[in-house]
């Protein structure tokens, strides 16, 4: 068969691959579901969402396309926890706003 090192250090790595080749469809889909939910009171989220999706880019590049060094990907990955973490911030505010009745179509259930 195969080396059984190799085995047990191939499995973890394949769903993280996974998780970050479906990244981009993921922030898409977020897009989606902000603007079915909060319409035009999305638009003061979309900067953080484009920050989003240009960090994306530039951790997951193309074919062709340069590849961040091991510092910058830090970087970007620490910009990018940094901006879902206020992202997250933001949204449940809007839910608990939602849930007390200031804010119509959010927090429903």
């Amino acid at each position: 068969m195969g080396d059984p090192v190799k085995q047990q250090t191939a499995a973890p790595q394949a769903p993280a691959a996974l998780a970050l080749e479906a990244a981009p469809a993921l922030l898409q889909e977020v897009r989606r579901t902000l603007h079915a939910r909060l319409g035009v009171g999305r638009h003061g989220l979309e900067p953080m969402l484009d920050e989003l999706g240009q960090t994306l880019a530039r951790l997951l590049p193309g074919p062709g396309d340069a590849r961040l060094s091991p510092e910058e990907q830090d970087k970007a990955r620490a910009s990018f926890a940094s901006v879902v973490d206020t992202l997250e911030d933001v949204l449940e505010a809007l839910h608990r706003s939602g849930r007390a009745g200031r804010v119509l179509g959010w927090g429903e259930r």
